[in-house]
């Protein structure tokens, strides 16, 4: 994949991230984008080689709160 493709999914889904977490966590915007951008599922998620960015937002936002839950990043078994 292209890098300019790859930066364009993922701008999509950090979008789409946002809003879930603002919505479902009653979150300001820029609080909503520091809590995503200090997690590990973004480190990861920005790593093209992880291939995170072929997962629906539905489950990298499962991924995020197990994250926070935990304090751990916990990979679905099929990546």
């Amino acid at each position: 994949m292209q890098k300019a493709e790859f930066e364009s999914i993922l701008e999509l889904k950090v979008q789409v991230l946002i809003s879930l977490i603002m919505e479902s966590e009653n979150k300001a915007f820029l609080d909503a984008l520091e809590y995503l951008y200090e997690s590990e599922l973004y480190a990861a998620l920005a790593n093209e080689s992880t291939k995170l960015w072929h997962l629906s937002t539905e489950k990298l936002y499962d991924m995020y709160k197990t994250e926070k839950q935990g304090n751990k990043l916990e990979f679905p078994d099929f990546v």
